[in-house]
């Protein structure tokens, strides 16, 4: 059997409910391992980004957004680029290493992490690949470790664990204004759109029996449905942006501080 054959029997097996709690127990274990058990700030931070991908995977908003409803796949797909990629590199202890040379000095630039942010909003909302990802396992998991990876790229210059690593406060604060108009465009043509965005959430494989109890008990229709996922798209994202924004403003004041009271006692 070649690598290629395997890679995609592997990829057709994937079932978040089995594997995701795997990958979580590896990825809580390999952390302890590698800090021996330390309980420590750090530490909470990543293990709470762990409970989140666990969230966003294996429970109901997992099931969920197989084909059942747009906003529940709307919700994952915000854990799995702000919430959970943020949470891993605020729990990586400060002297870990996140990047080369060559990455940084890519990185002073900004434009690659930051379309690769955006893009994880935009690329997977392109209509053919949304329909295959909420029907195909195998784009599902492809879509679930691009969409971690190009979070932790646009992150990283944010909150790398070296302080050395990171944008300016100020060019930081224009990165994430920047990312919160490109996520507010998505989410507002996402939710005033009159086409469907993501077609096979129309029709889904009721395998579970659930759809009476979304579409009559939830009152969630087709339309009700795409115009949630667009305002989670388009306010809570902001809000995650505008949080980050503030947070780059005080580190901006705070590192601003010690050099006036340098330059006064100068005086």
């Amino acid at each position: 059997m070649t690598i290629h054959t395997t890679t995609e029997l592997l990829l057709e097996a994937w079932d978040p409910g089995f594997v995701v709690p795997i990958l979580c127990v590896i990825a809580l274990g390999g952390y302890g391992h590698r800090y021996r058990g330390r309980l420590t700030e750090r530490g909470i931070w990543y293990a709470l980004a762990v409970a989140l991908f666990f969230v966003a995977l294996a429970s109901p908003i997992g099931v969920l957004a197989k084909g059942y409803l747009f906003s529940a796949h709307m919700l994952q797909h915000l854990l799995l680029v702000l919430a959970v990629p943020p949470l891993v590199l605020l729990g990586l202890p400060r002297d870990a290493q996140t990047s080369s040379e060559g990455v940084r000095s890519a990185r002073e630039q900004v434009a690659l992490p930051w379309l690769a942010g955006v893009g994880a909003m935009w690329i997977w909302h392109a209509r053919p690949l949304c329909n295959a990802a909420a029907t195909l396992p195998s784009v599902q998991a492809i879509q679930t470790a691009s969409l971690v990876v190009m979070g932790l790229a646009f992150w990283r210059p944010i909150l790398a664990p070296r302080a050395e690593d990171r944008m300016p406060p100020l060019l930081a604060t224009l990165y994430l204004f920047a990312a919160c108009v490109a996520c507010t465009i998505l989410g507002i043509i996402v939710t005033l759109s009159p086409v469907e965005v993501c077609s096979a959430y129309m029709h889904p494989d009721d395998a579970m029996g659930a759809l009476p109890l979304l579409r009559d008990g939830w009152g969630m229709s087709c339309k009700a449905d795409q115009e949630v996922g667009g305002l989670l798209m388009w306010v809570p994202a902001c809000l995650v942006y505008a949080s980050a924004i503030l947070a780059m403003l005080g580190r901006y004041y705070a590192e601003e501080r010690p050099s006036l009271a340098t330059a006064r006692g100068a005086e």
